[in-house]
């Protein structure tokens, strides 16, 4: 029996490739879909605007990372639930309408919007104590001013505002009117505070030395405990 050879065009052989090349894509088993299975973010249901922020935050960074639909999304969250979040998520998973309704209702209802004169009042209420670092208490503070709606302050009204509930000791080396922004005043804080530890020689000089209420002027206690400030409240 001869051999027969056959012929191909070269738009038949292209043809063919293409037809190969399209049955071993069909026959590729699917990705799969990105979920929240690995992500490391958690919400127990804590009623801390600074807790429920992070949390946000991170799951809509993570989303947006690994590319997860909206609606991969709103069917995985509840894997990122423990303690009460997950109580509350069965009574109200049916009233999400899109992954980022779920993020509204968990801010409404576990972080509420406050009013502004209570945000004023967390603002004011505490002035920086001898044991508080620069960067902490700046931090915090500036976190509550950016609850304020309409970012109604500006950088120079803020600066008045945290500048006001320093403690003493940095108001007396850094003048109000050399500080030209918040990372004005925290590298000249920081640099304060080392030039601080390095003449204080430590903690064993801070024993020798109790520290002095920046309030009354006594030793032994801090502002925070001071009872002539309280009885004064």
């Amino acid at each position: 029996m001869s051999n027969q050879v056959i012929q191909m065009t070269t738009e038949q052989l292209q043809q063919l490739i293409e037809a190969i090349k399209g049955s071993t894509v069909a026959a590729a088993p699917a990705q799969s879909k990105g979920t929240f299975g690995n992500c490391q973010a958690r919400f127990g249901g804590n009623r801390d605007h600074n807790i429920v922020e992070e949390f946000i935050t991170n799951v809509i960074t993570y989303k947006e990372v690994e590319k997860i639909s909206d609606e991969d999304a709103l069917r995985g969250l509840p894997l990122l639930f423990y303690s009460l979040a997950t109580t509350w998520w069965q009574g109200v998973r049916k009233e999400a309408t899109s992954f980022d309704h779920a993020m509204e209702m968990i801010r409404s209802h576990f972080s509420p919007t406050k009013p502004s004169y209570q945000i004023y009042q967390d603002i004011f209420q505490d002035k920086q104590g001898d044991g508080t670092a620069i960067d902490t208490f700046i931090c915090e503070k500036r976190a509550l001013l950016a609850q304020l709606p309409d970012n109604r302050h500006d950088e120079e009204t803020q600066l008045d505002f945290i500048y006001g509930l320093l403690n003493i000791k940095y108001r007396k080396k850094i003048p109000r009117d050399e500080v030209t922004s918040f990372k004005d005043l925290l590298n000249k804080g920081r640099l304060l505070e080392l030039t601080i530890d390095e003449s204080t020689g430590g903690d064993e000089s801070h024993k020798k030395n109790p520290k002095r209420c920046t309030h009354c002027g006594y030793r032994g206690h801090t502002f925070d405990n001071c009872r002539k400030r309280k009885q004064e409240d």
